[in-house]
C-alpha cells in the first residue's frame, strides 16, 4: 500500500536538536510540510497515521457522517450525472436501509448489516426484483464512496442479489392466435 503521508526530520539551524516534519501532498495536489514542533517519534508517528487517514478517508474535516447524511452528500458530489428516478431510488433504498439498521455512521456499515437488509425486505414482502434493486443502489453509493476515497472498501460488495424466480412461460395455441389476430384487425 501506498504512504501518503512521510515523517522526516528537521534538524535546527545550529544542528543541536531536530524536530518531526510530515510531508505529503494535499488533495488539490499540492505539497506541504507539516511542522510538529517536537522530537517525541510516538507522538510523531500518531500524527502521521492521522494525517495518512484524513488523506485517505477524502480529508473530511467535520467528521464523520450518518447514513442520512451520506446519501445526501453522495448525491449532492453526483450532481446531474444520474437520473432523477435513480436518484429517488437512491434516497428510497437509504431509507429502508436506515429503518433496519437505524441513522448509524456510514463507515460503522458491514456486511452482515446488508444481509439483515436483504432477509428484513423479504420478509416485509418486497419482492426478490425490488430488494435487488435497492441491493444494487445501495452497493453503487458504497462503490462511489469507495472511489472518492471516502472508505478503504465497499460492505456491500459481496451481499448477493436475491434470485427472481422464473416465471412460467405461456405459449398460446394456434386457435388461441387466430382470435386475438382477428380480434386485432
Amino acid at each position: 500500500m501506498r504512504i501518503l503521508v512521510r515523517l522526516n526530520k528537521r534538524p535546527s539551524s545550529d544542528g543541536s536538536r531536530f524536530t518531526y516534519v510530515l510531508q505529503y501532498t494535499n488533495r488539490h495536489g499540492k505539497r506541504r510540510w507539516e511542522n510538529l514542533g517536537h522530537s517525541d517519534k510516538r507522538k510523531a508517528e500518531k500524527q502521521r497515521a492521522k494525517k495518512e487517514k484524513e488523506l485517505k478517508m477524502g480529508y473530511v474535516e467535520t467528521g464523520s457522517m450518518r447514513l442520512k447524511d451520506f446519501v445526501r452528500d453522495s448525491l449532492v458530489r453526483t450532481s446531474d450525472q444520474i437520473r432523477k428516478s435513480t436518484r429517488k431510488d437512491y434516497k428510497s433504498a437509504m431509507t429502508d436501509l436506515i429503518k433496519v439498521v437505524g441513522n448509524i455512521d456510514y463507515k460503522r456499515i458491514q456486511q452482515m448489516h446488508g444481509e439483515l437488509f436483504r432477509q428484513a425486505r423479504l420478509d416485509q414482502g418486497d419482492s426478490h426484483a425490488t430488494v435487488g434493486k435497492k441491493l444494487s443502489g445501495l452497493k453503487r453509493l458504497y462503490q462511489l464512496a469507495v472511489e472518492r476515497k471516502q472508505l478503504d472498501e465497499n460492505p456491500f460488495k459481496y451481499i448477493r442479489v436475491p434470485k427472481i424466480p422464473k416465471q412460467k412461460i405461456r405459449i398460446y395455441n394456434p386457435d388461441e392466435v387466430d382470435r386475438m389476430l382477428r380480434t386485432a384487425s
